[in-house]
């Protein structure tokens, strides 16, 4: 019974593998691909981001810490991480969901690439200290989150495909239930980027004034 067990486990592993690499490997595409972006970008699109970027850093530094911590944001931030992890979610439970998954975490690879490739490009070292306090922090829980998720939706999309006719309401329920950890890991990093983040970027840019 022991040995079955331990057969069972190291062949999860190993199917768990493929998908841990395929994330990997299409965040960090993405993320590359972003960063070398910004040379093909139009330069009136180059231009509007720079005038975001200054019209913030200025609000950043002025505005009460109540305009940025307030409930209101909070939700914004936090919908719209969750429906990353809940379109993962959704797309693990059928059998053609996989080059989505894919996609997502390479959209999300893209979209940190573009930001931290940006701050650096326009403001140098102070852009790389920006990225480190405004983008690090809350990634560190966005990232694994999606990761996660994707390797977990992409693993269970997969075993769907080899028993389409095999899909108990209690392999879902367990599915469901791993993705609770990755929605806390959203929460904290909905909470960072709310609360900790706004005042990190106030310190920059009240030393660099």
């Amino acid at each position: 019974m022991r040995l079955a067990r331990t057969s069972a486990v190291i062949d999860t592993q190993k199917q768990l593998l493929i998908p841990l690499l395929l994330a990997v490997g299409f965040f960090l595409s993405g993320l590359i691909l972003g960063a070398v972006s910004l040379r093909t970008l139009d330069p009136l699109v180059q231009q509007e981001m720079r005038q975001y970027l200054t019209y913030f850093l200025e609000e950043s530094s002025v505005l009460s810490k109540h305009s940025f911590s307030d409930l209101k944001t909070w939700y914004q931030i936090l919908k719209t991480q969750l429906a990353s992890v809940a379109l993962l979610w959704f797309l693990g439970l059928t059998v053609v969901g996989t080059p989505l998954i894919l996609l997502l975490i390479s959209a999300k690879g893209f979209t940190v690439g573009v930001t931290v490739g940006f701050l650096v490009q326009e403001e140098a070292g102070k852009g790389l200290l920006l990225a480190l306090v405004g983008v690090l922090p809350q990634n560190l829980c966005y990232i694994p989150a999606l990761l996660g998720a994707g390797v977990l939706s992409f693993y269970f999309s997969f075993t769907l495909l080899r028993t389409v006719r095999d899909a108990p309401l209690r392999r879902i329920g367990v599915y469901s239930l791993l993705f609770f950890f990755f929605i806390l890991l959203v929460l904290l990093g909905s909470w960072v980027e709310t609360y900790l983040v706004p005042n990190f970027l106030k310190l920059i840019c009240s030393l660099y004034q």
